[in-house]
């Protein structure tokens, strides 16, 4: 059911009518770099990301996005399904604005990670990953100069890991879903 939402999210992304997007407001600052200010610091979370943007927009201008390359870094961190795991990822991904501030953004995350000491079977294991991530959100600027503007950006979504659930990735997960609601909270800065 989660994939199929998560499918259908980034279909809606791809298709979207131009009716419903944002008029581009300020193509001058077309350049950005964004960071996450809350999961870093969860616990059994720990997941850190640095992401370039680049605004685009359609012949027209009314069509605005943000084409996505970023990292997803997890060192370390203590989890659920094994003792330590450690994730690098490189992201890819587009942001669609629909209206003022509100967007729909399709991700995916690929890259290497691997588990020490899986609580299940106390195997280590390394794997490669591919994640996709769909997510909802709001920027919000919070700051708007000549040359740069910051901005916040709460949303909500979705990762899943898109290699399917029989996969041996970092073990087995004794029943546990490799599919997470997240939410995060993106500080970021347009030039």
């Amino acid at each position: 059911m989660t994939k199929s939402i998560q499918i259908l999210s980034v279909l809606l992304l791809l298709i979207s009518s131009q009716a419903f997007s944002q008029t581009s407001t300020d193509t001058s600052k077309k350049w950005g770099i964004e960071t996450e200010l809350i999961q870093p610091f969860l616990p059994n979370v720990g997941i850190i990301r640095f992401t370039a943007t680049r605004t685009i927009s359609s012949v027209n201008s009314k069509m605005k996005g943000d084409l996505l390359l970023g990292m997803y870094i997890r060192p370390n961190v203590k989890h659920d399904v094994v003792e330590k795991i450690n994730e690098y990822m490189l992201v890819l991904g587009y942001r669609q604005h629909f209206w003022k501030g509100l967007h729909l953004e399709g991700k995916a995350n690929v890259g290497y990670a691997w588990g020490t000491k899986n609580l299940i079977d106390g195997k280590d294991y390394e794997t490669s990953t591919i994640f996709l991530e769909s997510n909802l959100g709001y920027k919000f600027n919070i700051s708007n100069k000549t040359k740069s503007s910051l901005y916040l950006i709460p949303q909500f979504g979705v990762i899943s890991n898109a290699k399917g659930k029989n996969t041996v990735n970092i073990g087995p997960r004794g029943g546990k879903s490799d599919t997470f609601i997240q939410g995060s909270l993106i500080f970021g800065v347009n030039f």
